[in-house]
């Protein structure tokens, strides 16, 4: 091969491969404005169910960006409790009870901790239980609503029930909150996370800064394990 020969293929490499991340970021952004990049913009939080000791391991799924939706589930994380089992697959439930009750579910009723030193903006009370399989879109759902005053980040934990804090107090990371639920336009036992820029005025807007969820994988050790709001 002589000269002029690699300096052509590696010309058409970089071209190529500049071709590529073109379009990979254009497909990334999936219609956002690229001034204003939400994808580049997140928050960080602690674990928001606690699954220590069991053998059991937390899940999550980003939602997809949709202008049309709150700012609360434009860019939102849903949290599933989940086990290993002998045949080598990770479900939310044991394989015998095939998850048609709540209790059948790894995650109902575990704690629900704090994302960040916060202040409880706003506590909903959940005014319905859902069956596995079945939601109730004109139901209340369970929520706590988290501000970041600082940071003028606000997060929200929806989808919880026996809820043990009040509005006003202030949380530490992943002081325990809550239990998970099943409540309100939601299927299963989990709990849902959404955040924004700006105060829990926005909590039913649509307009505004979604942020992605990150979680602190290394929240046991910069808070400890024991983290219930002692």
């Amino acid at each position: 091969m002589n000269r002029l020969t690699a300096r052509l293929l590696c010309a058409f490499g970089i071209a190529l491969t500049g071709l590529f991340l073109v379009l990979g970021q254009a497909h990334a952004q999936r219609g956002l404005d690229l001034e204003n990049d939400t994808l580049t913009q997140s928050v960080f939080i602690h674990p928001p169910i606690d699954v220590s000791g069991e053998g059991l391991d937390l899940t999550t799924s980003e939602h997809e960006y949709r202008e049309q939706l709150r700012l609360a589930d434009q860019l939102g994380r849903d949290f599933i409790v989940e086990k290993l089992n002998e045949d080598g697959i990770s479900r939310p439930y044991p394989p015998e009870t095939n998850g048609k009750q709540n209790e059948d579910w790894y995650g109902w009723r575990r704690d629900v901790r704090a994302p960040f030193e916060a202040t409880v903006a706003r506590v909903l009370e959940p005014d319905t239980v859902n069956t596995p399989g079945t939601m109730n879109r004109e139901a209340q759902p369970g929520g706590i609503v988290f501000e970041h005053t600082s940071e003028n980040v606000t997060v929200l934990h929806a989808h919880v029930r026996e809820i043990e804090v009040e509005e006003g107090e202030t949380v530490k990371p992943g002081e325990v909150v809550g239990k998970v639920g099943n409540n309100g336009n939601s299927r299963n036992p989990h709990v849902h996370i959404g955040a924004w820029k700006g105060d829990p005025s926005k909590l039913g807007a649509k307009e505004g800064t979604p942020l992605q969820i990150q979680v602190d994988l290394y929240a046991e050790e910069r808070f400890g394990s024991d983290t219930g709001g002692q």
